[in-house]
């Protein structure tokens, strides 16, 4: 009887699986501490000139309509401030394998992108309106939910197709569907990518947990604010692949930020108009 594969060992067969920036994963831990200072947080950014150099991009990109130009990471850090400029890079940290195309779940090149930023935006606006998390983590945690489609993208191969048809046959969600054929779900497989990553738990909690937060044994308002903005992403059309729209919202995570369905439509209102203004530009500026 053959052996069950596991989750390491989808990450382990993995040749092309992205590994995340030292410096990117040390500025986000420098930018939430309060003890934190401009030239520090810049001293980290200039361990990676390529990274810097996007985050310079992005700073001086039209969307922020800065009156001067940027010319190093210090005065993008005074002026964007520590939290915009973590933001950042985050962003231009994992746009090169975020913008990739996943044929495993029909995603063509640069749809996971614009799924991705699109769902940080939505995390961020919903960490906002709830006003019980911060939205700057929010963002983050919205911007790397998805990295367990990384990892399984090769195991699916022409499955995918399948899967839906098997979510849709039996009522189940498309995470329903993939544990049932597969042992696990790309939520699964992206919270402990996120754990070899030594991310923070609540980057963990909001991969593994993003379409079904009430599985986690603790309740994370990060993944709460990444289920609502994910879903309303969705919802929105962006970047949506084979498994399209075969989710559910969890009230409960509704409950747990205080959100109400009158605050959902201000979200997707802001979520829909910035998409436009901004996932775009960026992508521009930092490909």
């Amino acid at each position: 009887m053959p052996t069950q594969i596991t989750i390491e060992d989808i990450i382990q067969q993995t040749s092309d699986l992205p590994v995340m920036s030292s410096v990117a994963l040390r500025v986000m831990r420098e930018a939430d501490n309060s003890n934190t200072t401009a030239a520090r947080l810049s001293h980290w950014l200039g361990q990676d000139p390529a990274l810097s150099s996007r985050v310079l991009r992005l700073s001086n990109s039209a969307y922020y309509g800065l009156s001067r130009k940027v010319n190093t990471i210090q005065d993008a850090v005074v002026i964007l401030g520590l939290r915009c400029v973590r933001n950042l890079a985050m962003v231009a940290a994992t746009y090169p394998w975020l913008s990739k195309p996943l044929e495993g779940y029909g995603l063509a090149p640069l749809m996971l992108w614009q799924h991705s930023h699109s769902t940080a935006l939505g995390s961020q606006y919903v960490a906002q309106k709830s006003g019980r998390l911060n939205p700057d983590v929010a963002f983050t945690g919205g911007l790397l939910h998805d990295i367990g489609k990384l990892a399984l993208n090769a195991s699916l191969d022409r499955k995918a197709d399948a899967l839906a048809r098997l979510a849709d046959l039996n009522g189940w969600t498309f995470v329903e569907a993939e544990r049932t054929v597969l042992g696990f779900d790309h939520g699964q497989v992206g919270g402990h990518l996120a754990e070899k990553w030594n991310l923070p738990q609540e980057m963990v909690d909001s991969a593994r947990f993003h379409h079904e937060p009430d599985r986690a044994e603790t309740p994370s308002l990060v993944a709460d604010a990444v289920h609502v903005g994910n879903y309303l992403t969705m919802a929105l059309g962006f970047g949506l692949g084979v498994d399209g729209l075969k989710y559910a919202l969890c009230d409960s995570a509704l409950l747990r930020l205080g959100l109400t369905p009158e605050d959902l439509d201000y979200v997707a209102d802001e979520l829909e108009r910035e998409f436009w203004a901004q996932t775009q530009s960026v992508g521009e500026m930092v490909a």
